[in-house]
């Protein structure tokens, strides 16, 4: 746990909160599709409930990301690469 604590101090120290926003939230829509693509393959629900909640994590962090928007309009046009429109 120390090390997360120590992860954590450099991050703060190194990057502004909408640079961590930013990568909080890309890497919760990556979860977001590998959740999605294991639904695909197993066709078991969970993955698929995992993946709008992953979803709904990225696009949380994109909001506060930055107040233009801009953010939040790259992850969803990045996801729906991944995972089709109105699927989630």
């Amino acid at each position: 746990m120390n090390d997360l604590l120590a992860e954590a101090e450099r991050e703060l120290a190194a990057k502004p909160r909408s640079q961590i926003e930013e990568e909080t939230a890309f890497k919760w829509a990556a979860r977001a599709a590998v959740a999605y693509r294991l639904f695909r393959e197993t066709r078991m629900h969970q993955w698929l409930r995992d993946s709008a909640d992953y979803y709904h994590e990225a696009i949380e962090h994109a909001a506060l990301a930055d107040h233009s928007g801009e953010v939040l309009r790259a992850l969803r046009e990045w996801i729906h690469h991944y995972i089709p429109r109105g699927v989630i």
